[in-house]
């Protein structure tokens, strides 16, 4: 295996570094459904950019589903998927071995060593045995495991165990990673060991990562792109941050202020804004973001006797944004 996996280390970023995305995929109207009534992926598309992709979405909302579609390992009844110059699934045979994939589901093989299971995993994807050894050594390494890589799993914590199916994706060096709830069952410090191996991976050693979770901080610390899912579509794709960029005119403001906090917040409320007041700073929704606003609520301030100490837009996260697109998408389909 390459000598970059033998480094955790990131690189400093400069303008040297900063590197030009195009789409590598392409999913077009896929659907597939389980029996005859239930719908997991209903006329499903998205586009994956290079990089590292969040495939985001609720308990249910066909992640795994279109993963291992994508792999083969699930057939689907209609849509085509694009890849390089292939199409799925009629090509499938050719396009799997550029595919490193990281299961949800726990490995059954616990009574082998972890280098025995990533050895094995390379030569399933048609590595030589020597080959096979020496990169699942490296991949290993790289995951933290070379300490470990001779015991049984059976003896390894959850942690460990979604190190070993990292370094098994790893192992034939593929063009893209598919990475299923990758942090799923892991403590705090073993969740922030794996969500910086997946940040390395795809900022500083050029892996392409599809990584579905619904756990939201994970899409942040890791993702250039987001793609989210609810009821088996899409509901909204794009880079990170343009999904966190609003597209209207409206602001929302965090308002700190010495004074009567209530008295402030009710006088906006009477001039048409929407308020929350917590503790110790008051956010304001303006429907516009023009000087007429600012003015009524310095002028409220001023008249009540309330020192506006501090005033700057509110920033939303990814979980208000995830929030607020399924609950809008449950709205508009009745659910």
């Amino acid at each position: 295996m390459n000598e970059k996996y033998l480094s955790n280390e990131h690189q400093e970023n400069d303008l040297s570094q900063i590197k030009m995305t195009h789409t590598l995929l392409t999913v077009q109207n896929m659907r597939k459904t389980y029996g005859r009534s239930f719908v997991a992926l209903d006329d499903f598309c998205c586009e994956i950019q290079t990089g590292v992709t969040g495939l985001l979405g609720p308990n249910g909302a066909g992640k795994t589903t279109f993963l291992r579609c994508l792999l083969g390992i699930l057939p689907f009844e209609n849509g085509t998927i694009h890849f390089k110059d292939f199409t799925l699934p009629q090509d499938l045979k050719k396009v799997q071995d550029f595919f490193g994939y990281q299961p949800e589901t726990e490995t059954r093989m616990l009574r082998t060593s972890a280098m025995s299971y990533v050895t094995h995993i390379g030569k399933i994807a048609g590595l030589p045995r020597k080959d096979a050894l020496h990169r699942s050594f490296d991949v290993l390494h790289y995951v933290g495991l070379e300490e470990a890589r001779y015991r049984d799993m059976n003896t390894f914590s959850s942690g460990m165990l979604q190190r070993v199916k990292l370094a098994a994706a790893l192992v034939q060096d593929p063009l893209m990673l598919i990475l299923d709830e990758p942090t799923a069952g892991m403590d705090p410090q073993g969740r922030q060991q794996m969500l910086s191996l997946i940040y390395d991976l795809g900022h500083n050693h050029d892996k392409n990562i599809i990584m579905s979770t619904h756990l939201l901080p994970d899409v942040e610390q890791t993702s250039d792109n987001v793609v989210v899912l609810s009821r088996g579509r899409t509901i909204k794709q794009g880079s990170l941050k343009s999904i966190l960029t609003r597209k209207d005119d409206a602001i929302s403001l965090i308002i700190r202020i010495s004074g009567d906090h209530n008295k402030f917040g009710s006088l906006l409320v009477d001039q048409g804004f929407v308020v929350i007041i917590n503790r110790d700073e008051i956010q304001c929704q303006l429907k516009t973001n023009d000087q007429e606003n600012y003015k009524i609520i310095f002028k409220i301030a001023k008249k009540i006797g309330v020192d506006i100490r501090t005033m700057s837009p509110h920033r939303q996260t990814l979980e208000e944004v995830f929030l607020d697109l399924v609950d809008d998408d449950t709205k508009n389909t009745g659910g």
